[in-house]
C-alpha cells in the first residue's frame, strides 16, 4: 500500500516494491500495488503514482502482468 499523498516517501516506496519484486519466490505470487489516501488534496492521481512508482517498467522488467484498477 502506498501513500498518495506523502510526497516525501515515494521514492522509499519504490524501492521497496522493486527490493520485493526481485526476490525469486514472489514471481508466483500476485503483487498488488494499491495508491491509499487518494481523496487528500495533495494525492496524486493514478497515472501520476503509476508514473512515480514506475510500476508499468516494473512489470515488464520482471514478466509481471500488470492490471490497472480505478474504483
Amino acid at each position: 500500500m502506498v501513500d498518495a499523498a506523502d510526497h516525501g516517501n515515494l521514492e522509499l516506496a519504490k524501492n521497496e516494491l522493486f527490493a520485493l519484486l526481485d526476490k525469486p519466490t514472489v514471481a508466483v505470487i500476485p503483487v498488488l500495488v494499491l495508491g491509499n489516501k487518494r481523496d487528500l488534496p495533495a494525492a496524486l492521481d493514478d497515472k501520476q503514482l503509476i508514473d512515480k512508482m514506475y510500476v508499468i517498467s516494473a512489470c515488464f522488467s520482471a514478466n509481471f502482468l500488470c492490471f490497472l484498477v480505478v474504483y
